[in-house]
């Protein structure tokens, strides 16, 4: 791959967050994902870089924030970064990530006269290293772009971290969902039994109907629909709940439970990030 300005964010277990900034005329980066660390490799490993560059190592700004607890890292930055460049988030070894989500930032209304068309501002991937441990998310921004971007990274055990090398997300929800939660069929009245008694839910019949139409698209791959009913969940969910809290101890007692408990929770999860 090649570049210009490239940013890779290193999250360590603990919430703490080391920045390289690297900038150059052209310079090639890769990542790693075929072999081991060895002594001569960079501290960012497995990005490799090559050619002539300018390398920046600084903390982050207070628009990037950590919240770390056992086995879990909540990461949350806003970007403002020009078109061409590759933002890196660099994952703990075995986290990988578990929910993502996306935050525009409003356009300042002046000259958009006529009709306006957009173009998604880039791209996104998510590299593995097996061998390493190691997990990445990949920014490719093709345009100009302000943005906000959270993501709940998980541990995991040796066993359960991605053989493949390599993944474009073209639905960000599906990473929030195992494929066994997909083996969910329905989702009955007696499963929202947790929600009705913690959130004095007047509209449950409407939470019901609203998370079967989620899983039934969620099953069937249909990206839109899956999109629109979560912004529609949230909706729910947040109106009945003056507290992220409750919302929180919420989804803390859905894990708990069955493949119908553990989806829901993660709509939760997603709701509450």
């Amino acid at each position: 791959m090649i570049t210009k300005l490239m940013v890779i964010q290193k999250v360590e277990e603990n919430g703490n967050v080391d920045i390289f900034q690297i900038t150059s005329d052209n310079f090639q980066w890769t990542f790693e994902n075929r072999r081991s660390k060895v002594d001569s490799d960079s501290e960012y490993f497995p990005f490799e870089l090559n050619g002539s560059i300018n390398i920046l190592k600084r903390k982050p700004g207070a628009e990037t924030k950590t919240y770390s607890k056992k086995e879990e890292i909540t990461f949350c930055d806003d970007y403002s970064v020009p078109a061409g460049s590759v933002v890196g988030i660099l994952y703990p070894k075995n986290f990988i990530p578990d929910i993502i989500k996306f935050k525009d930032k409003p356009f300042i209304p002046v000259g958009f006269a006529g009709q306006a068309f957009f173009r998604p501002p880039g791209q996104i991937q998510i590299l593995y290293n097996h061998l390493e441990k190691r997990c990445a998310l990949i920014f490719n921004i093709h345009e100009n772009i302000c943005f906000g971007f959270k993501s709940v990274v998980r541990k995991v055990t040796d066993e359960k971290f991605p053989r493949n090398e390599s993944l474009y997300v073209d639905n960000l929800f599906d990473i929030a969902i195992n494929r066994e939660f997909l083996n969910v069929e329905s989702i009955s009245n007696d499963d929202l039994k947790i929600i009705n008694e913690t959130l004095n839910q007047s509209d449950i019949a409407e939470v019901h109907k609203t998370l079967n139409e989620l899983l039934k698209a969620v099953r069937s791959g249909e990206k839109e629909k899956s999109k629109s009913l979560l912004g529609k969940m949230n909706t729910l969910l947040t109106n009945s709940s003056d507290v992220a809290g409750t919302l929180t101890a919420l989804a803390d007692g859905y894990r708990a439970g069955d493949a119908v408990g553990r989806f829901i929770g993660r709509v939760i999860d997603y709701v509450l990030l």
